[in-house]
């Protein structure tokens, strides 16, 4: 008896680690999104203002923040995770550029603000 109680709590306790591995992936993913929102908002906003030492600060933090979480992406959502880098490496060009294209930066940020916003859905 003592066997199978120690089975069965054995048992419980690895579908409870499991099942916490699997919500970290979804937090950690999250909280990526959000962080990236938060830098594509304070961007769009440097953007706006002409702020071009701004941009070049703000912009290339995405890459960073992306690659704590890409792969988490890339393998749950391929296709979401392509939209996102169609998007993410032209914006972080843009806002290393000698001189803003206001425009063009605006709408990849946009753009790029968009897929995030999607991803975040999905993460819910």
């Amino acid at each position: 008896m003592k066997k199978i109680t120690s089975f069965v709590l054995s048992i419980g306790l690895g579908g409870t680690l499991l099942l916490a591995g699997c919500g970290s992936t979804d937090s950690k993913v999250s909280d990526g999104v959000n962080t990236m929102l938060d830098t594509t908002e304070q961007l769009s906003k440097a953007i706006d203002s002409g702020d071009q030492a701004k941009v070049k600060e703000v912009g290339p933090k995405l890459e960073d923040q992306w690659s704590s979480f890409e792969d988490d992406v890339k393998k749950d959502n391929k296709e979401l995770y392509e939209k996102i880098e169609t998007y993410l490496d032209p914006t972080i060009a843009g806002s290393e550029a000698e001189t803003l294209d206001k425009e063009a930066l605006a709408g990849l940020n946009n753009k790029l603000t968009d897929a995030l916003s999607e991803l975040k859905e999905t993460t819910k």
